[in-house]
């Protein structure tokens, strides 16, 4: 069980963010960003990394990508809940869940919203 931070915009719109690391953003780096709609960190991440792989030394260069990824996937998912917050999203519940999924339907039972169609970011 992991905890979730549930984010609810004021068109009842919903999403969650699990606190701490994030394997798939430290896997997947800029294009987690993408998948996020976080397009500065995307183009920011994917940009170095076409800087990094300039006739440079591989060994150098294999390093600073591997620490780029460690930085996203250690700073992933706080980004994400600033980012979220910028869209106007607020926290809104803290539950434990097995996955996102389960976190909001949870979050959405316990408090007793109304979810607009469509609008489940999980």
């Amino acid at each position: 069980m992991k905890q979730f931070k549930v984010y609810r915009h004021p068109s009842g719109a919903l999403d969650c963010v699990k606190p701490g690391w994030s394997w798939r953003a430290f896997c997947l780096g800029g294009f987690w960003g993408f998948r996020k709609k976080m397009w500065g960190l995307g183009a920011v991440e994917l940009s170095s990394l076409l800087v990094l792989l300039l006739p440079v030394h591989v060994a150098f260069a294999g390093v600073a990508v591997f620490v780029c990824h460690l930085v996203v996937g250690w700073q992933g998912q706080a980004w994400l809940a600033r980012h979220l917050q910028g869209q106007g999203y607020r926290h809104a519940d803290t539950v434990t869940a097995e996955d996102r999924g389960s976190a909001l339907a949870l979050s959405i039972r316990q408090r007793g919203w109304r979810v607009p169609a469509g609008s489940l970011n999980g």
